[in-house]
């Protein structure tokens, strides 16, 4: 319905405040009622049919459905109809939209005044409309209400608006990002039909909710442009409306996003004395060319807003184009014209100034022509005036009489004009005195000179005995490269004996192809057997190989038949075949476990591995034959860590929050090094280390130290080596992440950090000698308190009730337990030190 081509868009006039228009006729509004406006459905259904004509016949050229507040379940709990019953009326209240627009087409083809067939939309309040309680307004019943909740509430009532046949849907007054999303992906489910999307928002930049206005338009267009006609604003003030759509205008693409806006009259409503400051507020048609040049294609009324808004609204649209961009077009072109008056009298004036600077030039020329002819007319008459002197001084000279001081000589103005005169032969000489010092101020004294002559020669000398011992080196360098050739000449022979002396000699198992079938590959394959005698690596082998190299004699297990007391996954009666599986097998299925547990975090192990090979195996045979050898694996491969972690919480003698601590604190360490290497393959080994004291605090350096080394034995990093590759430290293979020995380093030094921090809690508890005394909740708390200073009462009541194993019980109300049962179960869970214990007298928190 928007064009997108480049013919002037079209503005649709929608109607005003249903609920307002409708009182005109049924004498009384519907304030205050939880069905609203659309109880007249029912009652007055006639009265419905006049409101639609009212706004038609005041230029409406799509008007709603009145069902904002129509709901299945709200018709059967207010108005006692059936289901069904609720479901036809929000159908009949499409039927009465379309009674409205028969008859005024009917009327319109009498007068001969018809442009266009008015549309029908179908109004799809929000999902707090129902709950009557001014949430719509506020969007609060989004944090408390599911996303599928309100698809369910929505479902029906859109379905009956679109099979009752409107042209098109009305998602209005949305108060939260939440609940639009899930509308317009509802609107997907409807590919024929289209609709618009308005919020509620209670500032210029926020939704009812608090959401960011723009964000919230940029995110719902996105999911759905094609379905989507426009996306704007209804039932709020008339005054942030402009503020609103300015905010995402000044950032249009090549296709700017539709607006559509029907805000209220701006009046205020108080719930005691209802609507209020009418006479303060300004007409909707005054704020239409502001919106019609935000890009408004679609303008109407919300509240307190009658048919005659609606005319006003009507006799200011402009189709295409505002009144105030057209009063800007005009006052563009004639400052447009006044501009181009401006620049032919500023070139005007440039060619004057230029010609006037010509003029300037040539009078200048011409006064210091005049000027120099003055100046050479002075020095010649400067010149007679001092040669007429000298010679009349001679003249009384060769007469012999006494010299007489002359008048003239004595005469202020010629000794003014010597003064000068002597000026200007002492300027000249000071000139050639500095010109002089210039030339020869680099000029080197004869002294200084002799002694760096003599500096030279020395070192040439050694220069020269140092060219000498170079090309000696140079000569030895020769020869050595010389011998070296035939040192790797005789080398090579000797290995090709070598190969034909192993070749003619009893032949060696190829080991190398054992790393196939072993568990992280040849790089660990080379760390098992580097340096061992084939008896060695044939026992490695075995082991490796797991279960079925150690019990190849078995066929089959025992079934431990049936009874409760048997583990679930275990309850079997009759033979099991023994599969044989390796290691690396038992591994890969002990970490498929982990994986999927992710999806089940509160379901115990035990239940869960039992749901695990129910999905897998429909045969129960099936089923036992992989408990069991799953079993029997592990039992064999108790020496490794994470098996006999896996182990323990099946069993339920540890947590299983131990397996997610420690791969939290992989995935942790992990992050932050490619975060700091910006996603790059590679770190260098200074950095690692510094990140590495930054993620773990607690950690000693002998622990980092560890770490590190770890980290060159598993890379194989040479000696000068300082760069860490990031994707070989911690690549997850299917057997797991903690297969590797980086892995295995941290969960090691993890367990040891927990151990001391048990101790040092116990401790404070009494230590060994108290074994036998009852520790109560109080106790506990104190004693963590003291050595965990830093630990918060979240973290402090998930230790105290693991430990007392109580998840339900107030914490007063928990029993003591003896503190070597206290100990036991510590050392079980998942303990960790928050901080470090402060040395010194500090301030203690006390815990009650």
């Amino acid at each position: 319905m928007c064009s997108t081509s480049n013919k002037k868009p079209t503005v649709f006039i929608l109607d005003g405040g249903f609920s307002t228009q409708l009182s005109c006729h049924v004498g009384t509004t519907a304030d205050g009622d939880p069905l609203w406006s659309a109880r007249f459905l029912q009652t007055h259904p006639e009265d419905v049919v006049k409101t639609h004509l009212d706004f038609l016949r005041a230029g409406s050229d799509i008007i709603m459905t009145n069902t904002y507040q129509a709901s299945i379940g709200g018709f059967v709990k207010h108005l006692g109809v059936t289901p069904d019953g609720g479901y036809s009326l929000i159908k009949l209240a499409v039927e009465l939209a379309k009674r409205a627009r028969s008859t005024y087409l009917e009327e319109s083809q009498v007068s001969g005044t018809l442009q266009r067939a008015p549309l029908i939309a179908g109004s799809v309040g929000p999902y707090g409309a129902h709950l009557h309680d001014g949430s719509e307004y506020s969007g609060s019943y989004a944090d408390e209400t599911s996303v599928e909740t309100m698809l369910a509430w929505h479902a029906p009532r859109i379905k009956a608006l679109v099979e009752a046949g409107v042209d098109l849907l009305a998602f209005e007054t949305i108060p939260c990002l939440k609940e639009a999303e899930m509308l317009v992906k509802m609107l997907k489910e409807f590919p024929n039909i289209k609709g618009w999307l308005s919020f509620s928002c209670k500032d210029e930049n926020s939704l009812a909710n608090g959401e960011d206005f723009k964000t919230a338009v940029k995110t719902c267009w996105d999911l759905n442009p094609n379905q989507l006609v426009a996306i704007g604003v209804n039932c709020c003030s008339p005054a942030i409306v402009a503020k609103l759509f300015n905010s995402i205008s000044s950032e249009k693409g090549p296709l700017p996003i539709p607006f559509i806006t029907y805000p209220n009259s701006g009046e205020k409503y108080s719930p005691t004395i209802g609507w209020t400051e009418q006479d303060k507020c300004e007409g909707l048609a005054t704020f239409i060319p502001e919106w019609l040049d935000c890009g408004v294609r679609y303008v109407g009324g919300c509240c307190r807003t009658y048919g005659a808004d609606i005319s006003l609204i009507k006799n200011q649209r402009i189709f295409g184009i505002s009144v105030r961009k057209k009063e800007r077009d005009d006052k563009i072109k004639a400052l447009m014209k006044t501009n181009d008056e401006l620049m032919q009298q500023n070139l005007n004036l440039s060619l004057e100034t230029c010609k006037l600077k010509k003029e300037i030039g040539k009078l200048n020329d011409d006064k210091f022509s005049e000027y120099l002819t003055l100046m050479r007319e002075r020095d010649a008459r400067y010149t007679l005036y001092f040669e007429n002197v000298s010679l009349q001084m001679k003249l009384k000279e060769l007469d012999g009489s006494s010299y007489p001081v002359d008048e003239a000589y004595g005469d202020p103005v010629v000794l003014r004009i010597a003064l000068d005169r002597c000026r200007e032969q002492l300027s000249l000489t000071q000139t050639e005195l500095k010109k002089m010092t210039d030339e020869y101020a680099d000029t080197v004294p004869r002294r200084e000179y002799d002694t760096l002559d003599a500096k030279h020669c020395e070192i040439t000398k050694a220069l020269d005995k140092l060219a000498g011992e170079y090309k000696a080196l140079r000569e030895s360098n020769k020869r050595l490269l010389a011998s070296k050739a035939s040192i790797e000449e005789e080398l090579f022979e000797i290995k090709e004996r070598c190969n034909e002396m192993e070749r003619a000699g009893t032949p060696r198992p190829q080991w190398d192809l054992c790393a196939d079938f072993i568990g992280g590959g040849k790089d660990r394959w080379w760390q098992l057997a580097s340096g061992l005698s084939s008896r060695d690596i044939l026992r490695v082998l075995l082991k490796e190989l797991g279960p079925a190299a150690e019990s190849d004699h078995l066929e089959h297990f025992d079934g431990l038949g049936t009874d409760p007391v048997i583990p679930p996954y275990l309850r079997y009666e009759g033979k099991v075949r023994n599969l044989r599986l390796s290691r690396r097998e038992i591994s890969v299925i002990i970490n498929d476990i982990w994986l999927g547990k992710l999806q089940s975090p509160d379901m115990p192990m035990q239940d869960y591995v039992t749901k695990y090979f129910e999905d897998r195996y429909q045969q129960p045979s099936i089923r036992a034959e992989w408990a069991y050898n799953l079993c029997a694996g592990a039992e064999q491969m108790l020496d490794e860590p994470q098996v006999k972690l896996f182990w323990g919480v099946l069993h339920g003698h540890l947590s299983e929050h131990i397996y997610w601590g420690h791969r939290a604190h992989w995935r942790a360490l992990r992050d932050s090094l490619y975060r700091h290497a910006k996603d790059q393959e590679t770190i260098p080994i200074e950095e690692f280390e510094k990140i590495s004291k930054a993620t773990f605090p607690l950690k000693s350096e002998v622990d980092i130290k560890n770490l590190m080394d770890v980290v060159r034995k598993q890379l194989k990093l040479k000696l000068g080596s300082n760069d860490i590759n990031l994707d070989k430290l911690f690549q997850e293979n299917e057997e797991g992440f903690d297969r590797v020995e980086f892995a295995r380093e941290l969960y090691r030094q993890r367990q040891l950090a927990q151990d001391k921090y048990i101790r040092e809690v116990l401790a404070e508890l009494g230590g060994k000698h108290a074994a036998n005394k009852t520790v109560t909740v109080d106790n506990l708390k104190r004693a963590f308190a003291i050595v965990d200073p830093a630990i918060d009462h979240i973290r402090m009541e998930r230790y105290i009730r693991w430990a007392f194993a109580d998840r339900t019980s107030e914490l007063n109300c928990i029993s003591p337990i003896p503190l070597r049962t206290l100990t036991t179960r510590l050392a079980a869970g998942d303990i960790e030190r928050v901080g470090p214990r402060y040395r010194g007298t500090h301030r203690r928190t006390t815990y009650k």
